[in-house]
């Protein structure tokens, strides 16, 4: 067009967008010659008068060049603004449109780029005037659309007849690539569903142009080409890529089915559902915020508003108790209700449907189910992916990879914070933390989200000084290296399948649950412990379900009926043995999952040995006390939980460090005839350590010492030195006597039978509850030192009975103990014989 020549003849390019085009853009100055780009700019006023005069007025108007106030015709005032200038050329180098960059003229169809480009059979098609003049000064034929969602539809056919009058044969479609998921990128988008535009336009337009005729593949530049997230054709040639860089993108690309095949898979189900949506027919019309359905009679046909409103999905919730979406209504009007929940019964059924929409407001329902139905199924073509999952716990959430809190999330190296609506945004989905609400007993608990601290904190080194000279150094020292191994909790898991409590024991007073609360106040957990007496087995599961990988906190633990009927249970936590949960149907029992560790505080530990062996025991005593530093500790505990969200940050890093430590510890605990159990549950504490402060010889000597005094306990805890101790008492209050055993020569006869009876009736009565069985007796004494063999017949006291036969010399010390004065009478009387003879 005359009128657009005439505009670049009189235009120039400023300074400051020549280096532009050089610098940011990559461009020689043969380019920017060649494709004669201007500047736009007030300086162009002085032309206005040239400019009337030598063009009419609906020249000027057409071409978009001149606008009228409804007084004055004036320069448009986009041709005024300090932007590069864009002439578009055709084959005889002529302008045929001009265009401001990422500005159109006002009331002007945008127009293909450029038209002297299309002189080759194969060309690459891509998004922007700059990104075609990168690739021709490559030498590889570019044009450019200047939008892409227009060209995919109303100017469909314009692209269409240039390409085919210019007999291109195969289109490489290359969009920018850019990250858009991440909030620290530039171009970050909050909804999921805004973030794959150029895919899906991408994947449209080479579908289209296929079935055109056309041979069309998509071509993608490098991840590893951007820069903040981004890369296009122009950035890739000022960063010096070559011609055989982008040819390389050419031959890569893939044709539409390909192409889909290999996004992430939710990506690609994002565009399935755009492209199903793009060709769904709907018998259902929107007229006026009005729903409007065809209805059809024998030939005659007419249509018939069944609401005074439309439903916009806002978001879908995905929930323990199933898809809950929240929606808004929006009536004839134009008015917004405010957003509510709508659940699959409100939306099932047409009579249901009808109530809910009458208790929001005045919004009236009359079609019927299949009407229903049709609205439905377009809404969820249109669903944007904007799925918020409401986990059923906080901390480590598996199914995401990251770690969730009220307000921060970590998932690798990348930290999120929530929206307004405290929703964590991930490139999948959105996570929304919920409380939990746990009914034990009579009682309904509300439990808060744990909140970590984002500011400062004492630091490591005070906190561990401190509660050193309040419990003891090594005893502190244990307590903060399992603090920070609960961290690891799932990588342990994965290693050894258990993890160890943590069990503060102390005299009433002695301030157990203080600290114990002071742990859990690094997790950001500020509640108190839940009383063992109280909470059900039912209210511990649920809390250690939803503390995912962290811990609950078990106060008061004592050897009583009302808490000792639920170590079973406890037990089962260390290996995540869950419990099995009838279900309505006749078969088949639901998994109560168990996620998090305990931390259980008491003034005794427990009489069950299988529970004690589960646990680290940290003493509290007041001679460990050197000063009491109750007041600081209460000022600061709620900064702890900074420290834990430092670990998660640089978890990556620790993980190699603590499983080497770990690992080490356990091997080196076994060599030192350290049960594997014992071994692993203090080599974790020792790693948890490591993280926190480095190693530590002493702490190592300290941990290894700790661990074989602790076992050699546990080894007297064991059934048979219960019943072997339990047989001393027995004796010592003459419930049983010699007539139970034989001491013959350097052989101990016990008659098991009459002994583990005796001993039964007693432990009942001492205990309320059944003893170990006589067969676990029996086999556990197989395993002693000294043992000889079973069930053989010994003449003691007035008759032959069946006895298990020791070595004296070899035997327990209890055993020796039980049978001494036997032995003395039995040697006496061999010294009183001989003397006769």
């Amino acid at each position: 067009m005359r009128l657009y020549e005439f505009i670049i003849s009189k235009g120039k390019l400023s300074l400051s967008h020549l280096r532009e085009l050089k610098s940011k853009r990559g461009f020689t100055e043969d380019t920017i010659t060649k494709n004669r780009l201007i500047s736009g700019g007030k300086y162009l006023l002085e032309i206005e008068k040239e400019l009337f005069s030598e063009f009419k007025q609906e020249e000027l108007f057409e071409s978009g060049i001149c606008i009228s106030d409804g007084k004055n015709i004036q320069i448009s005032p986009t041709l005024l603004e300090d932007k590069i200038i864009i002439p578009y050329l055709d084959k005889n180098n002529e302008c045929y449109y001009l265009r401001v960059h990422k500005l159109g003229l006002k009331g002007i169809p945008i127009e293909i780029y450029q038209l002297r480009n299309l002189t080759e059979k194969g060309i690459i098609l891509t998004e922007g005037e700059f990104k075609a003049m990168a690739a021709q000064q490559l030498g590889i034929p570019a044009i450019a659309i200047p939008g892409i969602s227009s060209f995919s539809d109303k100017h469909l056919p314009k692209l269409l007849g240039v390409l085919n009058e210019n007999s291109v044969k195969e289109i490489c479609v290359i969009f920018d690539n850019e990250n858009k998921s991440d909030p620290k990128l530039p171009n970050y988008k909050e909804n999921p569903a805004h973030r794959h535009d150029t895919q899906y336009y991408a994947y449209y337009m080479a579908r289209i142009l296929n079935k055109e005729g056309f041979r069309t593949r998509i071509g993608t530049l490098p991840e590893s080409w951007q820069y903040k997230g981004k890369i296009d054709l122009d950035t890739a040639l000022a960063q010096g890529k070559t011609k055989e860089d982008i040819q390389s993108v050419i031959e890569q690309s893939l044709d539409p089915t390909e192409y889909l095949k290999s996004l992430p898979s939710e990506v690609a189900t994002l565009i399935s559902k755009r492209m199903a949506r793009r060709y769904f027919k709907e018998s259902i019309k929107i007229e006026f915020n009005r729903y409007v359905a065809t209805r059809r009679r024998g030939k005659s046909e007419w249509q018939e508003p069944i609401s005074n409103f439309i439903v916009k999905i806002i978001a879908t919730h995905e929930t323990p108790e199933g898809i809950i979406r929240e929606v808004v209504f929006v009536n004839q009007f134009g008015e917004y209700s405010s957003s509510f929940s709508l659940e699959a019964v409100d939306m099932s059924g047409v009579d249901s449907f009808k109530t809910f929409c009458l208790s929001k407001g005045n919004f009236i329902w009359r079609g019927n189910a299949e009407d229903l139905a049709n609205i439905w199924e377009p809404l969820f073509l249109e669903d944007d992916g904007r799925h918020i999952i409401e986990p059923d716990h906080i901390g480590w959430i598996e199914s995401e990879k990251m770690w969730l809190f009220g307000n921060v999330a970590v998932k690798g190296k990348e930290e999120m914070r929530p929206d307004k609506n405290h929703i964590f945004w991930t490139e999948k989905r959105g996570l929304k933390p919920l409380a939990l609400g746990v009914t034990s007993g009579r009682m309904t608990i509300s439990e808060g989200i744990p909140y970590l601290n984002l500011g400062e904190s004492p630091s490591l080194t005070e906190i561990r000084s401190y509660l050193g000279e309040t419990i003891g150094d090594m005893q502190a020292n244990a307590c903060l290296g399992w603090m920070a191994a609960v961290m690891f909790l799932e990588d342990v898991f994965d290693l050894y399948g258990c993890f160890p409590f943590l069990f503060i024991t102390g005299r009433r007073g002695s301030g157990k649950s203080t600290i114990a609360e002071w742990l859990m106040n690094f997790y950001g957990l500020e509640n108190a412990g839940k009383m063992a007496a109280d909470t059900t087995p039912v209210g511990l599961q649920r809390y250690l379900a939803y503390y995912s990988s962290l811990p609950v906190f078990v106060d008061e633990y004592r050897n009583v009926k009302q808490v000792t009927y639920k170590n079973g249970f406890l037990r089962n936590v260390y290996n995540r043995q869950s419990a099995g949960k009838g279900i309505k149907s006749d078969f088949g029992v639901r998994e109560a999952k168990i996620r998090g560790t305990l931390l259980i505080s008491g003034e005794e530990t427990p009489e069950d040995n299988a529970l004690l062996t589960r646990c680290i025991v940290v003493a509290i005593t007041e001679k460990s006390r050197k000063i009491n530093h109750f007041n600081w500790f209460m000022a600061n505990r709620i900064k702890f939980s900074v420290h834990v969200l430092n670990v998660l940050r640089n978890k990556d890093n620790h993980l190699q460090k603590f499983i080497k430590i770990l690992n080490e510890g356990k091997e080196y605990m076994t060599g030192q005839k350290l049960d594997d159990r014992t071994a692993i549950n203090y080599a974790i504490v020792a790693a948890g350590y490591a993280v926190l402060f480095g190693e530590s010889v002493d702490f190592a000597k300290w941990i290894t010492t700790e661990a074989q005094r602790v076992r050699q306990d546990y080894q007297k805890e064991q059934a048979v030195e219960v019943f072997l101790d339990d047989l001393i008492y027995l004796k010592t209050t003459k419930a049983i006597n010699d007539e139970y055993w034989d001491v013959d020569g350097d052989k101990i006869y016990l008659y098991f039978h009459g002994l583990y009876n005796a001993w039964a009736k007693e432990y009942i009565k001492i205990r309320g509850e059944q003893a170990f069985k006589a067969s676990s007796i029996r086999d556990y004494l197989k395993e002693e030192t000294g043992y000889l063999d079973c069930h053989v017949n010994h003449r003691i006291g007035d008759g032959t009975k069946s006895c298990v036969v020791f070595d004296y010399d070899e035997s327990p010390d209890n055993l020796k103990n039980l049978t001494a004065h036997t032995r003395t009478n039995c040697a006496q009387s061999q010294i009183d014989g001989n003397h006769n003879d």
